[in-house]
């Protein structure tokens, strides 16, 4: 796929056949608590206004000088693919949305505009977002400094092909302020159920936040928190180098891990019937459900999450809940629906039923294993 596309995305097949996200395939280091890590770079280029106020042409003429550059061979991690937003279906743009190649604001934008993808889609390039270019590294688990290090890389690729807006006094000219300076940010997904149980999560993001650290939801800025899942990030662009912003940031999360093993191990000595309780209370659910949201299935997932991560629920490993999440997103579940032939069905029965289906497989795979 390669500016056009047909009706339905090549990464639509490919996810649906097996694959998975790179932030989501749990093969990370302290992955029981970190799902993953995403360090993105703002960046703008001098001579042209930012998208919010540039014209449909200086967009379109952005996006082609941005293009030529992430489309050479002298990508450090590769050619990119480059994807046309708005030659996509809706559905197709937030099935890309969903698996976080570009972010919920690139939907609501106007004119030219896409992403780069190296052929991992660990690393891309969102072209007229906010900013003309949003350069960013995923990966699963706690995964900062290597990941750094080759954004960084693709990073001075592109600024060798590109002039971008930069001030002596300033650092890197952003659309917005908050972003200015380094253009950094450098993001955690955290499953932080022992700290919710034990109710200190408060008190654990209160001394984070005097860190310099924000907290928004699964879905970024402005969610909410659902499923215990937590997304930390630094606060501050400007006032020191990269390298001082990612170090100050990893020690905070270093700190939360330790907390958060520290309340799972207290909830297994203090109340370890009650958590089993919730765990099974979860599966029984999922198992038996007509009638799913996706909300509901963070929060359930989380207990059985919790339950694999203390290593007394077997039914399901983390891999399989990982799945189940992505492929329960309403974009890829319509598109699911849609290759199943039943684009009417309501999209919480289908989730119930791709859930149920699910946990059947299991349970049939486990009795035949017994058997044999």
């Amino acid at each position: 796929m390669s500016g056009a596309t047909g009706s339905k995305t090549a990464s639509a097949r490919l996810r649906l056949s097996g694959g998975m996200p790179v932030w989501l395939d749990n093969l990370g280091p302290d992955e029981d608590v970190v799902v993953s890590t995403r360090i993105r770079l703002a960046r703008n280029l001098a001579a042209h206004k930012f998208p919010s106020r540039a014209s449909a042409r200086d967009k379109q003429k952005i996006f082609k000088e941005a293009s030529a550059v992430l489309g050479s061979s002298s990508m450090p991690c590769g050619k990119f693919e480059i994807i046309n937003f708005g030659r996509l279906r809706r559905l197709e743009q937030h099935y890309l949305a969903e698996e976080r190649l570009v972010s919920v604001d690139m939907l609501k934008g106007e004119g030219e505009r896409g992403v780069a993808c190296d052929g991992s889609r660990k690393y891309c390039v969102m072209i007229n977002e906010e900013d003309h270019l949003r350069i960013q590294g995923m990966a699963s688990g706690f995964h900062t400094f290597d990941l750094w290090e080759m954004t960084s890389k693709v990073d001075d690729c592109i600024g060798k092909g590109l002039k971008y807006a930069y001030s002596e006094r300033f650092g890197f000219l952003t659309a917005c302020p908050t972003n200015s300076g380094t253009g950094l940010r450098v993001s955690y997904l955290m499953h932080l159920p022992g700290l919710v149980l034990t109710k200190a999560i408060d008190a654990t993001l209160q001394g984070a936040s005097q860190m310099g650290i924000s907290t928004r939801g699964f879905f970024g800025e402005h969610s909410d928190v659902v499923g215990n899942l937590f997304q930390l990030s630094n606060r501050a662009t400007m006032g020191a180098s990269e390298a001082e912003f990612i170090e100050t940031t990893s020690k905070v999360i270093r700190e939360i891990i330790c907390h958060e093993r520290t309340a799972r191990e207290r909830l297994l000595k203090d109340a370890g019937l009650e958590v089993a309780d919730k765990v099974w209370r979860a599966h029984g659910m999922l198992c038996n459900a007509r009638v799913l949201g996706f909300p509901e299935l963070l929060n359930l997932t989380s207990a059985l999450r919790l339950g694999i991560d203390c290593g007394f629920y077997d039914v399901r490993t983390i891999d399989d809940i990982n799945r189940l999440i992505m492929l329960c997103m309403p974009a890829h579940l319509q598109v699911c629906i849609s290759d199943m032939a039943r684009p009417s069905e309501d999209l919480d029965v289908a989730r119930a039923g791709m859930v149920r289906d699910a946990f059947a497989g299991a349970k049939k795979r486990a009795r035949r294993k017994a058997s044999s």
